[in-house]
């Protein structure tokens, strides 16, 4: 008896539940998603500002007859004129971009690329008020910074969500001074998560990309504000877009930002580890290295005095581990040593001559101008150079004392290559100046690239003697 009745409850329960859901029709579904789509703005929106940077950059005054020879145009004719010293002008430049409030007391968060380099700064919050901003730390590798205003209103700060938890397919919602309309807010959706190497973004410095993707409209101006999920709870900082692309745009994770900004707002900047290598995704060398694995950061160059140098870390091996965590790209490698701070040890896991081998190292702290080093490669005319340290010397088999910059790779078809120059080449001297180091090379190559004449190059090649060739600059 019991057992029937229990059989007539279920078939109860399942009958009410049918009759319940064929009366929500697809009308009432649309309006409550609509219903919380506007409660997301009323939530948001009002924590919301416009940020105006004001700058001032030096203005060259036009030489007219280099302007008419640019265009292979005659230069007229004109009445001389008593020649006058040119003074350098100043022009007054403005942009905007958006950010958020972390605090009452008026911390804003945006993005570094938005106040970079401002004379000025102005934060209009949603009530119309302006106030004036000074930067209170700001980090180029983040793209995140911090900004102050002394508010003389409440301001509402936003509700920081997880960005671990997100899914791709969940609705979002950017809010921002798209092109300079205030308040603008649109929907979309989570296309991808750890988007990494974007160099179409042409952002300077972000080095740390792990990016949410999103197709929620993201335009010029929306750059610092906030990117919400349905909830209203901030879950990553709009940061570009992909020019010539239909809505893909990027956001910076808000838990990355939970890790910046509190160092932002205590000094000023960031503090990361540092191990001195420079690393590619494993992919393309794992075959040839009996990679039992599809993981890891492949180590192209080890960079002279740094922890990696003096833990015993070589070229060609394979970063698997950092403590326990697996390192599943060079990007990863990065982001997780950058996590820990200056002087922790850690145990890798590395992958050397067919067998796992464990070292420990004590980490460094992370230099923005040491870390591009092993990070980029400088190019010119076809060419990307490196310094020449102790182990490009020995590999090599160059004299220990040997100075100059090396050739690491030649583009097909490059003035480099029609001059006659090859990777593994040491370029001595440009246009009889020494160069010792890339940094002397930056010194004098970009300016005598700009003038498109011919450069003349001192190089070495192996042990023979150095020679010396012609580089045309193509226009």
């Amino acid at each position: 008896m019991k057992n029937k009745k229990d059989k007539f409850t279920k078939i109860l329960l399942i009958a009410t539940v049918t009759i319940m859901i064929t009366r929500i029709s697809y009308p009432d579904i649309l309006e409550e998603v609509e219903k919380r789509f506007i409660e997301i703005h009323e939530k948001v929106g009002c924590s919301v500002v416009n940020i105006e940077r004001e700058s001032q950059i030096s203005a060259v005054p036009v030489n007219r007859e280099e302007l008419f020879k640019q265009f292979g145009l005659p230069v007229p004719e004109e009445k001389e004129t008593p020649s006058l010293p040119q003074k350098e002008q100043k022009q007054k430049v403005t942009g905007t971009g958006s950010g958020f409030v972390y605090s009452k007391d008026g911390y804003i968060i945006t993005n570094n690329h938005v106040i970079e380099d401002a004379d000025k700064i102005t934060v209009k919050t949603v009530s119309g008020k302006k106030y004036p901003a000074k930067v209170i730390g700001a980090d180029s590798e983040s793209d995140l910074a911090v900004i102050k205003i002394e508010p003389e209103e409440e301001l509402i700060p936003v509700v920081l969500g997880d960005s671990d938890q997100l899914k791709v397919g969940q609705f979002v919602a950017a809010i921002g001074s798209a092109r300079g309309l205030e308040g603008s807010v649109s929907f979309g959706h989570i296309s991808a998560l750890g988007r990494e190497n974007l160099r179409e973004l042409q952002l300077q410095g972000l080095t740390f990309q792990h990016l949410i993707q999103t197709d929620a409209g993201i335009n010029l101006g929306n750059s610092g504000g906030p990117l919400t999920n349905i909830r209203g709870e901030v879950i990553g900082i709009n940061v570009a877009l992909m020019l010539g692309a239909n809505r893909i745009g990027f956001a910076i994770p808000i838990n990355t930002a939970k890790q910046v900004i509190p160092q932002l707002i205590q000094g000023g900047k960031v503090i990361r580890g540092y191990l001195g290598v420079a690393v590619t995704d494993v992919e393309r060398y794992g075959e040839a290295l009996n990679l039992p694995n599809s993981y890891g950061a492949f180590v192209k160059r080890v960079q002279e005095g740094t922890p990696a140098e003096k833990a015993g870390i070589k070229i060609y091996d394979v970063i698997l581990k950092v403590n326990e965590h697996e390192i599943q790209s060079a990007q990863d490698l990065v982001n997780t040593v950058s996590s820990y701070t200056p002087g922790t040890s850690v145990i890798l896991e590395i992958w050397r001559d067919e067998n796992k081998i464990s070292l420990p190292i004590v980490l460094g702290e992370r230099n923005f101008q040491v870390a591009q080093k092993t990070q980029e490669n400088v190019s010119f005319l076809g060419m990307t150079f490196i310094d020449l340290d102790s182990q490009n010397r020995e590999k090599l088999d160059l004299a220990p004392d040997t100075k100059g910059v090396l050739i690491e790779n030649v583009e097909t078809g490059s003035p480099a290559e029609e001059a006659g120059l090859f990777p593994g080449d040491i370029i001595l001297e440009i246009q009889r100046k020494t160069v010792s180091s890339v940094k002397d090379l930056l010194a004098i190559l970009p300016n005598l690239v700009n003038t498109g004449k011919p450069i003349m190059i001192r190089y070495q090649r192996g042990k023979q003697e150095p020679d010396i060739t012609i580089v045309s600059v193509t226009p």
